[in-house]
């Protein structure tokens, strides 16, 4: 018994310190990328704070240096006299100062032009304009008013964090005089940056809590999952845990604080910003000791080191999947890379089914290389950040999702049904202007399995659409003629915009089932849109009218297709979508109007139109009918298919609207 006994002891000493090692080198390395995580974490957001107050100071010396300013300075009269006038250089004034709120949306307290006295010359606060009487006359006893005055030509103030009298949110100042040749100091510009816009420009962390202590005195001011509310006080005041780390903190490094691995690092005052905040990122949960990391000792040796070896396993798995992401994550943007989108896209060409369709669209954004000349590349990555983001978030609706392949190139993948109004909806999100520069985007786009079934023909064919309409700008200036007329029908008649939009969608998949494709297509989607567009010169007593119209006013109605045609005619890149329009309302049997036209006579796109604006009509809300429901809708197509609508027409629209009934898990399976 001695031998077994003396060898168990023997394999027990060996095992235990070996697992214990183990244990100790895997603690130590999760120790060590934690410490790394959260280092990494308060260098992105710092960073992005530091870039935030360089920015303020850039924008408000950018728009001190307008002309429109010291114009107004210069001219002659009393302060009264001058605001009672309202002359270019005031107006000019107060358009820079609104010109703020477009660089920082949803982040602008109130932009001000105050003169030495401290008398405001203009102010807008959140859009709108101050009157003269409005404007205050004490601004000299603000916190940012006389260090400003006291600063050189070029030089900016941003004071510490207080209240705004107008919109009573926490804000930053920003502030500078306007220059002067003879070295006056007779006024300065001035916008609040909101506390709130700080936090969202700090962003989340997903594996840390971040805040920003104030160095001084080591109080919270900012909570990234707190929102800083109206009326509450600055920050988490009561939250005193960092009092001692800011005392004692140099520029950046790791410690504890209660318990907790923290990282920080110091945004310093600089000239021009008083202010000297921590960024810390604290780990979620305290880090336990050796022994209690551990578990419970007296487990056997073996148990415990087939414990720490899964524990070991799942963090490689866990380390081999986060670099997987990386590999397949555009790093600006966040969204799929190049890679992804091959991956993607291959899998989608292997299980789509011809009646689901998918469509790839690729964009490439116009006017991006004079942006980023003009402004700077960092400016440059900042807009591909944003229109990223607003990308993503426009096709969601769409089961779309959005790459980025390099450049200045995006891509989306999405459910084919949409494909015109996901388009639509891609290009005003990756569309931006401003003072100097305007960013759209163009666009090719390719329906799987239909135009092909090879991911790498469908990358190619896209491209060479794209690449078409970017060069014709043939699609783009039709796009924008009907962006244009659809808004003014919006604006004439609000109800219409669904009614045009439903009728779009359902026209452009009955032409792709019809066989229509191409520029043909495009037409019709065109015209689809705008078929009504002609009931901008019809009064809304007719068009709201709730009971039947009179003869009268029937044979006014019927003249809003000839108009359309005329308007949407103007548009040289609209003029086959113009001949659908005058066309769309006839009837098959040749009872319609104007030109009452019958079978084969009516074009194609107008028959296909005619029954999508029908059914979309019936199953809509209107002032004169309660609405049907869709089964009594496609009953009434079929009761009047050979007389009013196309029957073979009728029936195609029969089988899509069938396909479209299917649940998701049909048109995924497979």
């Amino acid at each position: 018994m001695r031998v077994p006994a003396f060898v168990a002891l023997i394999v027990g000493v060996i095992i235990v310190p070996t697992t214990l090692g183990v244990a100790k080198l895997d603690r130590d390395r999760d120790r060590s990328q934690l410490e790394r995580s959260l280092v990494a974490e308060t260098e992105a957001h710092g960073g992005a704070l530091e870039s935030y107050f360089t920015r303020s100071q850039s924008v408000v010396l950018l728009t001190a240096n307008s002309p429109a300013f010291a114009e107004f300075l210069a001219a002659p009269g009393t302060r009264p006299e001058k605001l009672r006038r309202n002359g270019r250089a005031l107006r000019d004034v107060v358009h820079h100062l609104r010109y703020l709120e477009q660089l920082y949306p949803s982040s602008i307290g109130e932009a001000c032009f105050i003169d030495a006295d401290g008398a405001e010359l203009a102010r807008v606060v959140r859009g709108r304009v101050a009157r003269p009487q409005e404007l205050s006359t004490s601004e000299s006893q603000t916190p940012f008013f006389a260090p400003t005055f006291a600063l050189r030509f070029g030089q900016t103030h941003e004071p510490l964090p207080y209240v705004s009298p107008d919109t009573k949110e926490w804000v930053v100042a920003n502030a500078t005089p306007i220059p002067q040749r003879d070295g006056r100091k007779r006024a300065i510009v001035h916008f609040e940056v909101t506390g709130e816009s700080f936090r969202r420009a700090m962003g989340r962390a997903t594996d840390a809590e971040l805040r920003v202590v104030d160095g001084a005195t080591g109080r919270v001011i900012i909570d990234g999952a707190d929102p800083q509310r109206v009326g509450a006080r600055l920050g988490n005041p009561d939250d005193r845990r960092f009092v001692g780390l800011a005392r004692t903190a140099g520029r950046a490094g790791v410690t504890k604080v209660d318990g907790r691995l923290v990282a920080y690092r110091r945004i310093r005052r600089t000239p021009g910003n008083i202010n000297d905040w921590l960024v810390v990122a604290s780990a979620p949960s305290p880090t336990p000791g050796f022994v209690a990391g551990l578990g419970s000792l007296p487990l056997a040796g073996i148990a415990l080191a087939l414990l720490l070896i899964a524990a070991g396993g799942a963090s490689l798995r866990a380390g081999r999947r986060e670099l997987e992401a990386q590999a397949t994550t555009d790093g600006l943007t966040g969204l799929g890379n190049r890679r992804k989108l091959l991956v993607d896209l291959d899998r989608r060409v292997r299980t789509v089914r011809a009646d689901a369709p998918v469509v790839l669209t690729l964009f490439d954004l116009n006017g991006f290389k004079n942006y980023n000349d003009t402004f700077g590349h960092q400016a440059g990555d900042a807009l591909l950040q944003r229109l990223g983001s607003a990308l993503a978030q426009a096709v969601a609706p769409f089961a779309g999702r959005a790459y980025r392949p390099g450049g200045d190139e995006f891509c989306v993948i999405a459910d084919a049904r949409h494909q015109h109004a996901m388009e639509q909806a891609a290009c005003a999100a990756l569309s931006e202007t401003g003072d100097g520069f305007d960013v759209s985007a163009a666009f090719g786009s390719v329906l799987i399995p239909q135009d092909t079934g090879d991911a790498t023909e469908g990358m190619r064919k896209a491209d060479d659409a794209m690449y078409a309409q970017k060069h014709s700008g043939r699609a783009t200036a039709g796009r924008q003629s009907s962006d244009v007329l659809l808004r003014a029908l919006a604006e004439r008649h609000p109800d219409l915009g669904d009614h045009q939009d439903g009728v779009a969608e359902l026209a452009s998949g009955i032409a792709r089932r019809a066989g229509i494709e191409g520029e043909e297509l495009l037409q019709l989607a065109h015209a689809a849109a705008l078929h009504d567009v002609g009931k901008v010169a019809i009064p809304d007593a007719i068009i709201n009218k709730p009971a039947a119209l009179d003869a009268e006013e029937w044979a006014f109605m019927r003249r809003h297709t000839i108009i359309g045609e005329r308007i949407v005619a103007a548009a040289p890149a609209l003029a086959s979508a113009a001949k659908l329009v005058r066309s769309s309302h006839e009837a098959f049997d040749g009872t319609g109007y104007p030109d009452g036209l019958a079978g084969i006579e009516i074009p194609l796109g107008a028959r296909i139109i005619a029954i999508c604006d029908a059914f979309d009509a019936m199953i809509s809300d209107r002032p004169y009918s309660t609405p049907k429901s869709p089964d009594q809708a496609l009953a009434e197509l079929r009761r009047c298919a050979g007389r009013q609508f196309d029957p073979e027409l009728v029936a195609l629209f029969e089988q899509v609207m069938a396909e479209r009934a299917l649940p998701p898990t049909a048109h995924s399976a497979g």
